[in-house]
């Protein structure tokens, strides 16, 4: 697991963080930053430091529960998380800015949709009213914050699928396997060999919107 994660980390954020980096934002409401330098500037959109260090803890969270206790500081250099938390939100805001571009939109009645089937908020197989906003409040934000940011998942999502759509399908390998679970072993190789390919495609993508949206990255400012 470690070997794998580690060999594959620069593609891991891009098909993972890709669908989840907008909900790490979530777990703290806006901060009033009017007297803070901007750590990301991407068009007229800006982000500082605050939000940065909240999305590294959740990334080092996350792979904290994964790893247990072979989590070390060492793996934690190793893995280079700082920068692929940073990576992470260059490469969902820049997401963002190319959806812009391409006039690409979320309707309320499709932010409402998520929120009404995330199962965050389901209990007994309902949407409990009571539950959203107990979660928005002790996360210290408003609806319209939360529903903001699920707009900007959505979005994300919307364009990285418009990308996916690009690598058509894929021929599965003919392996020759002698094990009673040939079947499983060939269908989990080939969702592997699949979202991997769609991960170096969604990578390529964004590797060209570097080079076409200007923006700027102040890393003094994380150490």
């Amino acid at each position: 697991m470690i070997k794998f994660m580690h060999k594959h980390a620069k593609f891991f954020y891009v098909f993972f963080f890709l669908i989840i980096i907008s909900f790490i934002f979530f777990y703290v409401g806006p901060i009033d930053k009017s007297s803070s330098v901007a750590l990301i500037e991407i068009g007229d959109k800006k982000v500082y430091s605050e939000d940065y260090w909240r999305v590294y803890d959740n990334i080092k969270n996350y792979y904290s529960s994964v790893l247990k206790d072979k989590f070390t500081s060492e793996m934690e250099k190793t893995l280079n998380l700082k920068k692929v938390a940073l990576d992470a939100i260059v490469d969902h805001e820049l997401m963002l800015e190319a959806a812009k571009r391409l006039e690409i939109k979320v309707s309320d009645k499709e932010v409402s949709e998520t929120i009404l089937h995330d199962p965050t908020f389901i209990r007994d197989g309902a949407f409990r009213q009571e539950i959203y906003m107990r979660f928005i409040e002790l996360n210290r934000m408003t609806p319209t914050y939360f529903e903001a940011k699920r707009r900007e998942d959505i979005i994300v999502n919307k364009v990285r699928a418009l990308i996916e759509l690009t690598a058509g399908q894929l021929e599965k390998p003919a392996i020759d396997i002698k094990a009673k679970d040939k079947e499983k072993i060939l269908e989990t190789l080939y969702a592997n060999m699949d979202r991997e390919r769609k991960a170096r495609l969604v990578k390529s993508y964004i590797d060209g919107l570097k080079k076409a949206i200007h923006f700027k990255v102040r890393e003094d400012l994380i150490g």
